[in-house]
């Protein structure tokens, strides 16, 4: 039965790191459609993965409860500049 704990753990931090990139995305107004799109959809993927892989998971938490600067994100976050390519109406914040 610990096997099953340790896989259902991983899941669930797969699904925190997720989750948290999501927020991320909507609160400095990322366009999905746009983020999605770029260099047919792996842009997306390579964030997701280096999301997934991320240690600052408190620093982006915390960011999220106080923040909504990209200078700021620029601090810890892997990515940030795939980020600013993919604000809504094309502005680089």
């Amino acid at each position: 039965m610990q096997s099953g704990q340790r896989q259902w753990s991983q899941v669930e931090r797969v699904w925190r790191q997720f989750e948290l990139m999501d927020l991320v995305m909507a609160r400095i107004e990322v366009d999905p459609l746009v983020a999605a799109r770029k260099c047919r959809g792996k842009a997306m993927a390579n964030a997701r993965n280096a999301c997934l892989g991320c240690a600052f998971q408190r620093e982006c938490g915390d960011w999220l409860e106080r923040d909504s600067d990209l200078a700021g994100l620029a601090e810890f976050c892997a990515n940030v500049g795939f980020f600013r390519e993919s604000i809504l109406g094309g502005q680089s914040a």
